[in-house]
């Protein structure tokens, strides 16, 4: 089969970030694109394997893992191993389901036009089908995410602004979350710093607020931010943000109760 270089990196640019897409909405990660894109150049150029002679299965597998690790970490960034294997994991099981739906799909339209070396794949038809296969894939695992990953609606989207500034970021409901500012008694929602761009508070306008949950008792600082949403809705009554270090482990860096917030 002939293999044509363009074509192929293109699509595989293409299919890389959709799949990049699907891991973050999966995982809830927050990215930004021009990450994810840079990530999926990344992963395109890394398609060319395909026209190098057969590797022997060991030396595939190695590869595979440098690859997928430079494409996680170019995408998302590296918080800590755990994380970074949970993302790896997912990557992986989400190529796979994306490859088994191509497959099925390309069999329903009569079609043996593919290529398969080194672990990397050519689909010699037409760019604007495999796209358009690809969309139908991605459409498909969004799906499937939503129907497993976000059945009791636990993760909410948070939009805070605060100094003209705005910081997005997800948080978690917790049932458990109880903390309150001491003197208005106003609900906390409890988020690390890292998700705050290393936001800087004025002197005067924190509030200094106590927390006995999260396996112990301390004090952390917090604010009260301009204009809250929660799930793009706004939020009127008083709510603090709580600054939190090194406190959440896993992808989820924020949590809140979302009861006594939105209902």
């Amino acid at each position: 089969m002939t293999i044509y270089i363009d074509t192929l990196v293109f699509t595989n640019i293409i299919i890389d970030y959709i799949l990049l897409i699907v891991t973050a909405n999966i995982l809830k990660i927050i990215y930004k694109h021009i990450r994810v894109i840079l990530s999926s150049v990344f992963g395109g150029l890394s398609s060319l394997t395909i026209l190098l002679p057969p590797l022997n299965f060991l030396f595939n597998i190695i590869i595979q893992i440098v690859s997928c690790s430079i494409i996680i970490v170019v995408a998302f960034g590296f918080k800590n191993y755990k994380c970074f294997f949970k993302r790896m994991f997912t990557l992986f099981i989400i190529t796979n389901c994306y490859t088994g739906i191509i497959f099925f799909l390309l069999n329903l339209i009569d079609t043996d036009f593919i290529a398969i070396n080194n672990n990397s794949v050519y689909f010699n038809i037409s760019p604007i089908l495999l796209i358009f296969l690809t969309t139908v894939a991605y459409f498909v695992l969004n799906i499937i995410s939503k129907l497993k990953f976000e059945k009791n609606n636990l993760i909410h989207k948070i939009k805070i602004i605060y100094l003209n500034e705005e910081y997005n970021f997800i948080s978690k409901y917790d049932t458990c979350c109880n903390v309150k500012e001491p003197f208005s008694g106003g609900e906390v929602i409890l988020a690390e710093k890292s998700l705050l761009k290393n936001i800087i508070v004025p002197e005067g306008k924190y509030r200094i607020i106590p927390f006995n949950s999260l396996g112990g008792e301390g004090i952390i600082k917090g604010f009260k931010p301009e204009e809250l949403y929660i799930d793009n809705k706004k939020i009127r009554q008083t709510v603090y943000i709580g600054i939190t270090e090194n406190i959440f482990k896993g992808e989820i860096n924020s949590v809140f109760n979302y009861k006594n917030i939105c209902e």
